[in-house]
């Protein structure tokens, strides 16, 4: 979990808002539930989905996958 934010290619007012929010790196966020992440302001799908794999995570663990 050692991965910056900043290496992440996040957008930059994203990036400036999870910094005054005191998160360096992707572990800090690791405690964020996916509803929680993506109210973060500036905080879209994209940029979550790039924090999730960083995580390890299941972007939306919750959907249904279609056949």
């Amino acid at each position: 979990m050692d991965t910056k934010l900043a290496d992440l290619k996040l957008k930059p007012w994203l990036l400036a808002e999870l910094n005054q929010r005191g998160y360096q790196v992707a572990g800090d966020i690791r405690h964020l539930s996916p509803a929680e992440a993506l109210r973060i302001p500036g905080m879209g799908g994209r940029d979550w989905q790039k924090v999730a794999k960083a995580l390890g995570r299941d972007p939306y663990p919750n959907l249904k996958k279609r056949r």
